[in-house]
């Protein structure tokens, strides 16, 4: 088969392989120009090949010592170049993938050649007849025939063509997008290493949600599309879901989700970290027990939330406190109310018996028989002896829920911090 013919051939059956590992061999000008080099790398053994002539020196020696269609042209030949690129790739460029471009493109220079008369040793050397496909000789190609090669050439240009969304998107993106439905865009959404961009048209009941966004997240069962700063989460299970185009196309950027570990920050610093950012999932706790000791209040200390964009965390922990300490305050209020309440009330008593002597001794000098002045002689005795014997009534109590309320009112709310640990989802070019 000719070069051309290699050339073309390689790119149409390269590119159809590496789509099944969602490799686009034109989406780098590397990937295309290994696809050629690894299309023609097996007739290296030819001086007068077009690799042959780049590289004539080692092609002389290979010609002369093995001859054309040999080594070159085997099982081993692949086997080993393509570890020689997985090493060099794993050490200096992990990031691409050389190693199975390359292993596919001379697999199709060997193939191509199993289908000419000849065919190829393909087991040399240690089994040295040619492999050959199909069995019957006048179904295969007679290398330099115009006639087949140019047609064989038309057919590899027109596939190159007509198989360039297959290999801009990949064999497996191309099936999830043609079902057209949530589920096999989770599944894309789980394979792709790329961001992904997601055309959107669909209702539920009368609602029409249409557009074009990011597929920022996904879960087993949602989808979430960010889109002009909002996020539209679709269930596959959604009531009244009818879906007019959902499909997916893959961008040159990188999608990973990052890690930030957070430690004694205020809710205003937390807010300068979660804003704009999708935030997969996270955990926040708050030194809210620690901080404040005695503390009767059942608040929750521990924050989950995931699936969030552009959040604005909340705690409600400095209003809780401060409703508390309200409640405090009118708590002793109400007993220092009370405590003062019994002293006034003993010292009416007091009053009241000095009232009554007084009453009394005035009836004295009144004119009361017998019997009602001693009457009278005897209550005044008795009240005698209670003003007498009365004592100042005091309340230490009193001073006490004084110096509580004061307390309370000169504290200041306790300064609330949070640690945990936040993960979001990041796209880089």
């Amino acid at each position: 088969m000719t070069a051309p013919n290699h050339i073309t051939g390689g790119i149409v059956f390269t590119g159809l392989f590496c789509s099944f590992f969602s490799i686009n061999i034109f989406a780098n000008p590397i990937f295309i120009t290994t696809t050629i080099i690894g299309s023609l790398l097996p007739d290296i053994d030819h001086t007068k090949s077009w690799i042959g002539k780049s590289v004539y020196p080692i092609a002389k020696w290979l010609s002369k010592n093995y001859g054309h269609r040999t080594i070159t042209h085997s099982i081993f030949f692949l086997i080993i170049i393509t570890f020689i690129s997985m090493f060099i790739e794993n050490n200096f460029r992990s990031d691409y993938s050389i190693s199975c471009i390359l292993f596919f493109s001379i697999l199709s220079h060997l193939i191509f050649d199993m289908v000419t008369i000849s065919g190829i040793p393909l087991f040399y050397p240690l089994y040295k007849n040619p492999c050959v496909l199909p069995a019957n000789p006048e179904m295969r190609i007679r290398s330099g025939n115009i006639r087949q090669e140019g047609i064989i050439l038309f057919m590899f240009c027109f596939l190159t063509f007509f198989m360039q969304n297959l290999f801009a998107n990949g064999f497996w993106s191309t099936i999830n997008n043609n079902f057209n439905d949530v589920k096999h865009q989770i599944r894309e959404y789980k394979k792709s290493p790329l961001a992904l961009e997601i055309d959107y048209d669909y209702n539920i009941y009368q609602n029409n949600y249409k557009g074009k966004g990011c597929l920022i997240n996904a879960t087993e069962n949602e989808l979430y599309i960010l889109c002009n700063r909002k996020i539209y989460k679709l269930h596959k299970d959604t009531p009244g879901l009818k879906i007019t185009t959902l499909k997916t196309t893959k961008t040159a950027n990188k999608i990973h989700e990052k890690e930030i570990e957070i430690d004694d920050l205020k809710e205003s610093e937390i807010n300068k970290i979660l804003k704009d950012k999708f935030i997969s999932s996270a955990v926040i706790y708050s030194n809210f027990g620690t901080a404040l000791k005695n503390n009767p209040l059942e608040i929750k200390k521990k924050f989950n939330f995931s699936n969030k964009y552009n959040l604005a965390f909340i705690s409600h922990f400095l209003d809780t406190l401060s409703a508390n300490k309200t409640e405090k305050m009118q708590e002793v209020e109400l007993k220092l109310k009370n405590e003062e309440n019994k002293l006034i009330n003993a010292n009416k008593i007091h009053y009241l018996n000095v009232a009554m002597l007084n009453n009394a001794k005035g009836k004295l000098n009144s004119d009361l028989s017998n019997y009602e002045l001693n009457e009278t002689k005897k209550s005044i005795i008795e009240l005698e002896q209670k003003v007498v014997n009365h004592k100042p009534v005091t309340n230490l109590m009193i001073a006490e829920y004084r110096k509580q309320l004061s307390v309370i009112k000169n504290r200041k709310l306790a300064e609330i911090s949070y640690s945990g640990t936040i993960n979001y989802i990041e796209i880089k070019d």
